[in-house]
């Protein structure tokens, strides 16, 4: 895909979706850290004050050398493009919980979000990051319990049904579809690639050499496939956007 096919894409499209894949943070680290065999069951994490006690202890212990997190250059551009009132919302698969963070408006965290906790109990809500700063006893204040859990799925625990369904009406109205990605599809993106191409609606992606282990090679890909890093071709779809409202 050479960059005048690019600007067609963008040129005709009304209303535009964005996938922003796994490990766009710190090479991945995060989510390597956060890997299912991580997790513990939600049933015994809930059961077991000393299985919530080590979990969280893992946290704290392995987020402080990264807390606060710094938001890198890639994550100030989708920001920007969550502004756009053509770009109609972002599925992040990313969990570090960044650009919710930064105010983003209209990005669903499918996979969950580190930053924040929930109380199992009151559903009340605390930051992670002043609890790792300080290395203080994860307790919820309203129950005095140690029952806050981080807000990703564990094992045994589906992800949020609401974020599922947000992402599924977002892939039915647009019609054109962006996916960030540096190396990799996830296969929940290959599931979102199929409902906008049955619509015969367009796909992008960025990226350099892209691994499609996780599923087939799109026979479109050839035409869809802009070839360069995530911060450069972010540098041309916010040209080519702003300049259809300036």
């Amino acid at each position: 895909m050479d960059k005048v096919l690019l600007e067609q894409y963008i040129l005709d499209s009304k209303k535009i979706a964005i996938i922003v894949e796994k490990n766009l943070f710190l090479d991945g680290k995060i989510e390597r850290l956060f890997l299912p065999n991580n997790r513990p069951h939600i049933n015994e994490y809930r059961k077991s004050k000393e299985i919530r006690e080590s979990y969280q202890k893992f946290m704290k212990e392995n987020l402080l050398s990264e807390y606060p997190f710094e938001i890198n250059s890639i994550y100030k551009k989708i920001l920007k493009l969550d502004e756009n009132p053509l770009v109609q919302g972002i599925i992040n698969l990313n969990i570090d919980g960044i650009l919710k963070k930064n105010n983003a408006k209209n990005v669903i965290d499918l996979e969950g979000n580190i930053n924040w906790l929930y109380c199992s109990n009151c559903g009340s809500e605390s930051s992670m990051e002043s609890f790792v700063l300080n290395q203080d006893e994860i307790i919820c204040k309203n129950c005095n319990d140690n029952s806050l859990k981080v807000n990703i799925p564990f094992n045994g625990q589906e992800p949020s049904q609401w974020d599922f369904k947000d992402s599924w009406m977002l892939m039915n109205s647009c019609d054109c579809l962006i996916i960030l990605t540096a190396d990799f599809i996830s296969p929940i993106t290959f599931s979102f690639i199929d409902m906008v191409t049955k619509k015969h609606n367009k796909v992008i992606f960025s990226g350099n050499l892209i691994d499609f282990r996780q599923g087939n090679t799109p026979a479109f890909f050839s035409d869809s496939h802009f070839i360069s890093s995530i911060d450069d071709f972010l540098d041309i779809i916010l040209e080519l956007i702003n300049n259809r409202y300036s």
